[in-house]
């Protein structure tokens, strides 16, 4: 008989960027390179696509380089 595991717990984020009034929206799982970073609003037609499939490591210090960028800048960033 196998023992039940507990599901694996997902955490979602959200931050307004002061300067380029962004807001990025980030989900993923502890210990698993499964993180996604986005930006939620300021497209017209689709989400762009700041980090995916990276570490929570490197989201969290993509979410600090992009604070004090322009919106150009950020959206440039982004994979579209």
């Amino acid at each position: 008989m196998e023992a039940s595991r507990k599901p694996l717990a997902k955490i979602e984020g959200r931050r307004r960027l002061r300067l380029s009034r962004l807001t990025v929206a980030w989900r993923g799982t502890p210990n698993l390179d499964d993180w996604v970073a986005y930006i939620v609003n300021g497209t017209k037609s689709k989400k762009l696509i700041l980090a995916d499939r990276v570490s929570e490591r490197k989201v969290k210090t993509l979410l600090g380089r992009i604070h004090a960028m322009p919106k150009k800048d950020v959206e440039k960033l982004a994979k579209g």
